[in-house]
C-alpha cells in the first residue's frame, strides 16, 4: 500500500504555487528591453578623464587665488618688517631781494567838480573835454541879468543910505551944539533945568539916528559886495592847470548853483601831469618798504612798458577789515600816455632780511586739525610739525612759521606716515657726469684746414 502511495502523482493544490512563480518569472523575461546599448571600456575611459579633470578646474580654480592671498600677505608682512624708505628735502630761504606785485589805481594828481554859482544863462563856451587849461584861464561866461539888477538897486540903497548919514550927521552937530549952549546958560540961570532935559533928549535922539543911518550904509556895503561876488561868477575860471575831463551843458542852458548833484557840474578839471597810483599792501610786507623808494606801474595798455615813480606817502595805519595799509605812488606823466582812472600793476621791490623758508608742495599734509610736514628727527622718527604756509608759488609754498630750517622734511609723505613711525632715509645718487662732447665729422675738419 505504501509503494502505491509513492508512484502516484501530487495533487493538483501542491503544485499551484510553483506555476505561478514560473509564470511570473516568464512575464519579467518578456518586459525588459532587450535593445539596449553595449557599455564598452573605452565610453568608461572617457567618462573617468571628463570627472578627472572638472576636479583638476575646481582645484586650479580655488587654488590660485588662495596662493595670490598667501603671496599678498607675506608682501604685507615683510613691508611691515622693514622700514619705509623715504626721500628728504631741507626748507631753503627764498630770496632776499624780490619783487612785490600788486593791483593799482590809477587817480589824477587833483580832479574837481566846478559847479556854477551864479543863477543865469550860459553866454559862452570856451573850452571843452580833453582841452588843456592853465590855472586861472577863462572857462565859460554865464549871464545873469538878475544879479545885475539886483546890484544896480543895492548900490542906489547904498547911495540913500550914505545921503542919509549926511543928514543924520547935520542934524547930530546942531543938537549937540544947541545942548551945550543950554548946559552954559542952565548955570547962569538963563534957561530951566526942563529946557536943558529937552535939549539932551533931542542930542540923544540925533546921535541914534546917526548910528542908525551909519548902520544902514554898512548893510548896503555889505550887500553891495556880496551882488559884486556874485556877478564875478558870471566869469569861470580854472582853480589849477590840467585838462578838461567833462562838460554837462551847452550855450544857452539855464544854471542853478542849488543843482549839485552827480553830472550836473559845469566842468570836471582833472590834473595830470602826475598821477598817482592808490595800492594797498599787506600787512606782512608793510615793513618792508619806505617812502621814497622806486615803484613801477603798468598798464595792459602798454604790455612791457613800465612807467616808473615814487612812493610818495602812506596811510600810516593798518585797515582792520582787510588788514592792508594804503599807499600812493606818484608817476610823472609829462605825455599824457597814463590816463585818470586807469587799472593795472605795481611792482614794488622789497628787500628782506629775514626771508621764509621754501618747501615743495608734495611736502604739505592737509589734514583737518591744520597744514603739517613730516620731520625726520635723529634715529630717523617721523614728528609730524605744524606748519603757517605763506604765498603759494604752485610747486612751492613758504613757511612762514614752524621751522627753523634745518630740519629734514619728507617730500612726499604718504597716508601711512605717523608720528614716531621709524624710516629709512633714501640716499641720494650722485648727478650725472656731462657727457663728453663729440667730435666734430672729418669732412668739417677738412673744410676747416683748407
Amino acid at each position: 500500500m505504501s509503494s502505491d502511495t509513492h508512484n502516484n502523482p501530487a495533487p493538483p493544490h501542491a503544485t499551484a504555487p510553483q506555476e505561478r512563480i514560473a509564470a511570473h518569472s516568464t512575464h519579467e523575461a518578456e518586459t525588459v528591453p532587450t535593445d539596449l546599448p553595449k557599455v564598452g571600456a573605452r565610453h568608461v575611459t572617457l567618462f573617468s578623464v571628463g570627472v578627472a579633470i572638472v576636479f583638476i578646474a575646481m582645484f586650479v580654480l580655488g587654488y590660485i587665488p588662495h596662493r595670490a592671498r598667501l603671496r599678498e600677505a607675506n608682501e604685507i608682512a615683510a613691508q611691515r618688517s622693514q622700514k619705509p624708505i623715504v626721500d628728504v628735502v631741507q626748507p631753503k630761504r627764498s630770496a632776499g631781494d624780490t619783487e612785490l606785485l600788486l593791483p593799482g589805481d590809477a587817480r589824477a594828481m587833483q580832479e574837481t567838480l566846478i559847479y556854477p554859482r551864479a543863477n543865469g544863462y550860459l553866454k559862452k563856451l570856451l573850452v571843452d573835454i580833453g582841452d588843456h587849461v592853465k590855472a586861472g584861464q577863462l572857462l565859460a561866461e554865464i549871464d545873469t541879468p538878475e544879479i545885475d539888477a539886483q546890484l544896480n538897486e543895492t548900490r542906489a540903497a547904498l547911495q540913500q543910505a550914505k545921503a542919509n548919514v549926511t543928514t543924520s550927521r547935520t542934524n547930530f552937530e546942531l543938537t549937540q551944539s544947541t545942548f551945550n549952549r543950554y548946559e552954559s546958560l542952565a548955570k547962569t540961570g538963563a534957561v530951566t533945568s526942563q529946557d536943558v532935559d529937552e535939549k539932551r533928549s533931542m542930542f540923544n535922539q540925533a546921535r541914534s539916528a546917526l548910528d542908525a543911518a551909519s548902520a544902514n550904509v554898512a548893510a548896503q556895503e555889505a550887500a553891495v559886495q556880496r551882488l559884486t561876488d556874485l556877478q564875478g561868477f558870471e566869469k569861470v575860471t580854472a582853480p589849477f592847470a590840467g585838462v578838461i575831463s567833462g562838460r554837462n551843458y551847452d550855450v544857452g542852458a539855464l544854471l542853478n548853483p542849488a543843482v549839485t548833484g552827480p553830472g550836473k557840474e559845469l566842468f570836471r578839471l582833472e590834473q595830470v601831469e602826475t598821477i598817482r597810483v592808490f595800492v594797498n599792501v599787506p600787512q606782512s610786507y608793510v615793513s618792508s618798504i619806505t617812502t621814497g623808494q622806486e615803484a613801477f606801474f603798468e598798464s595792459r595798455n602798454y604790455p612791457g612798458k613800465p612807467f616808473k615813480g615814487k612812493l610818495t606817502r602812506s596811510a600810516g595805519a593798518i585797515d582792520p577789515a582787510t588788514r592792508t595799509m594804503r599807499v600812493e605812488i606818484d608817476c610823472p606823466n609829462p605825455d599824457d600816455q597814463l590816463y585818470a582812472g586807469m587799472y593795472g600793476t605795481v611792482r614794488l621791490p622789497i628787500s628782506k632780511t629775514n626771508t621764509p623758508l621754501i618747501l615743495p608742495t608734495s611736502a604739505m599734509m592737509f589734514q583737518a586739525d591744520g597744514t603739517k610736514v613730516a620731520v625726520v628727527e635723529d634715529g630717523n622718527r617721523i614728528r609730524t610739525q605744524k606748519v603757517v604756509v605763506g604765498r603759494d608759488f604752485g610747486t612751492e609754498l613758504e613757511i612762514l612759521e614752524g621751522l627753523a630750517g634745518s630740519e629734514r622734511v619728507v617730500s612726499n609723505p604718504g597716508q601711512n606716515i605717523a608720528d614716531g613711525l621709524e624710516v629709512q632715509v633714501a640716499e641720494k645718487s650722485a648727478p650725472p657726469s656731462p657727457a663728453p662732447a663729440p667730435a666734430p665729422p672729418r669732412q668739417a675738419e677738412k673744410t676747416a684746414q683748407r
